[in-house]
């Protein structure tokens, strides 16, 4: 027999509610039981205890310190048992837990968001944004948006943004450089993220593809983030390499524009990951489903 399996618990419950009330007879009431029934309890929790846990006078009892002590206890650990009663009689909605890479997740998805939310007000969606490999398992997500080349063994993939690329910058940038031909780019700052997946294309590809690989991309501003290069682009600072799915309100907007209408398409994708026995889950399909279906309205899906 476990130590738990001894404790008192009828005992405990009449004596927290005493120890609350500092009544007898309050807590008979509360309890539905006899003033009585509630004396004879407490009596041999004292008695299995050795110890008083009330000072007893004409009308009244008092806690002593050891009841204090006890009660404290017995009051934590009820609170915490009627907190999962309460739970399992009427569960809290599930969260759908969804990790993104910080860009992806600031500029494309949770401006969108809202939109599933109108659609599935049931499903609660907790986005976490991180650039770092997560443990799918440990930390508990139902759905990761990465970027890559894939293939992603032991996931259930589905391909949700092609890469394509192109430079952008503010209107008035314009207003003070003109910019007609992709070798005008040597004359204003190239801005560009430092923190690139190995293969993962960037300004010399771009360069290169329109016919300017002698523009010195590497004396412009350098960020640890595309997020930044495409801030500082919309405030005039130079010119901005973008992937398409994160400037797509921006340049509706007529925040960015496109100087140029050549584009660098590139292996490397945005992915939806799944683990396998989460992939057949109603709120994953449904989260799954709608985003394929905001990236294809944005035009964002190609075959290259």
């Amino acid at each position: 027999m476990t130590a738990r399996s001894r404790l008192p618990l009828t005992g405990l419950r009449v004596f927290e509610a005493a120890a609350r009330h500092e009544s007898f007879l309050r807590a008979a009431e509360e309890l539905a039981i006899t003033p009585g029934a509630v004396s004879r309890q407490i009596k041999a929790l004292e008695a299995e205890f050795s110890v008083r846990l009330f000072e007893r006078f004409n009308r009244a009892v008092r806690l002593t310190d050891e009841g204090r002590r006890l009660a404290l206890g017995v009051g934590q650990g009820l609170g915490i048992v009627e907190e999962a009663v309460a739970e399992l009689r009427s569960p809290r909605k599930a969260v759908l837990a969804v990790t993104a890479m910080h860009s992806f997740a600031a500029r494309w998805l949770v401006p969108r968001l809202h939109l599933f939310n109108q659609r599935y007000p049931d499903i609660q969606v907790m986005v976490a944004a991180s650039d770092a490999t997560v443990d799918m398992v440990r930390d508990r997500y139902d759905v990761a948006i990465r970027f890559g080349r894939g293939p992603y063994p032991g996931f259930v993939v589905k391909k949700l943004v092609s890469l394509f690329m192109f430079p952008v910058c503010s209107p008035r940038l314009l207003d003070q450089t003109s910019l007609k031909v992709p070798a005008d780019l040597a004359k204003v700052q190239l801005l560009s993220d430092v923190r690139l997946a190995p293969g993962e294309p960037h300004w010399p590809e771009w360069l290169e593809l329109a016919g300017a690989p002698e523009v010195d991309w590497r004396r412009g501003q350098q960020f640890s983030n595309v997020y930044l290069a495409i801030e500082a682009a919309m405030a005039g600072h130079g010119v901005a390499l973008a992937e398409a799915a994160l400037v797509q309100e921006e340049l509706a907007s007529g925040r960015l524009i496109k100087p140029f209408d050549i584009e660098l398409l590139s292996d490397y994708s945005q992915w939806i990951l799944t683990m396998p026995e989460k992939a057949d889950r109603p709120d994953v399909r449904r989260f799954r489903t709608w985003l394929v279906e905001q990236a294809d309205a944005d035009g964002l899906t190609r075959i290259e």
